[in-house]
């Protein structure tokens, strides 16, 4: 019961720490979900986090590391493939129709998890959320009254360890998120974060113990039947004749 009541709060110390102690308006757990092989990050090239020597390593990750830097070695010329300058407008018209639509057993539920062009703030916080550390790394969006951060912590099963040292790995205006979306899926807490430059990232989304719930936070989120909001930077395709 103590744990349970000691790791919420050494979270929101180590979020309160990052933020160089301006107030925290909501704090969350954020994992990335299962995504398309063509948007994940090439080992090689994906952010160090975490390496203050007040991290305690994992021993068994840190192995796993070696190995596949051995193993992947011949792949730090692999990109993730963004959304191009030609075709993005098409392919966001696309998503925004297939986006409120019912889900069957055939949908690809990696479809709308992601969209935007390699300089976009959604780009840059793809490739946040899929860190190398050498400790097992827990994820949490921070939000202040200004900002959203993307926290890094170490996850331990040692309570001394755990969230001793919190890394901020991406960070936007908080005004520059125009809207936030429920995309939930199978019981899954699927949340869309869009932003002012049309891209958008997807999170499994929770609130750490005692911080407000998303939709306490963001009262106006939109829902799973409400479709993805349109972009005057990528106007639909006019119809073909």
């Amino acid at each position: 019961m103590v744990e349970a009541q000691t790791r919420p709060a050494k979270l929101f110390n180590a979020a309160l720490e990052a933020t160089g102690g301006v107030a925290v308006d909501g704090l969350f757990y954020v994992t990335r979900p299962v995504m398309s092989d063509l948007l994940v990050t090439p080992w090689r090239q994906r952010p160090w986090v975490l390496s203050d020597s007040r991290v305690k390593s994992a021993r068994l990750l840190k192995a796993l590391n070696i190995a596949l830097n051995a193993l992947l070695l011949e792949w730090t010329s692999s990109k993730i493939l963004y959304s191009s300058d030609k075709g993005a407008a098409r392919e966001r018209a696309s998503l925004e129709r297939k986006s409120n639509k019912r889900v069957t057993k055939s949908t690809d539920d990696s479809l709308g998890f992601f969209f935007g062009k390699e300089k976009s703030a959604a780009a840059g916080l793809l490739v946040a959320s899929l860190p190398r550390s050498k400790a097992r790394v827990l994820s949490l969006l921070c939000f202040t009254r200004d900002e959203i951060m993307l926290l890094h912590v170490p996850q331990t099963f040692r309570s001394k360890y755990f969230a001793n040292v919190a890394e901020i790995g991406w960070r936007i205006d908080r005004n520059e998120l125009e809207w936030t979306r429920i995309s939930s899926r199978k019981g899954t807490p699927y949340m869309q974060y869009g932003f002012a430059d049309g891209s958008w990232m997807t999170f499994i989304t929770t609130p750490v113990d005692g911080q407000p719930a998303f939709t306490d936070l963001f009262p106006h989120t939109l829902t799973r039947e409400d479709p993805i909001p349109p972009h005057p930077d990528y106007p639909a395709p006019e119809p073909k004749k």
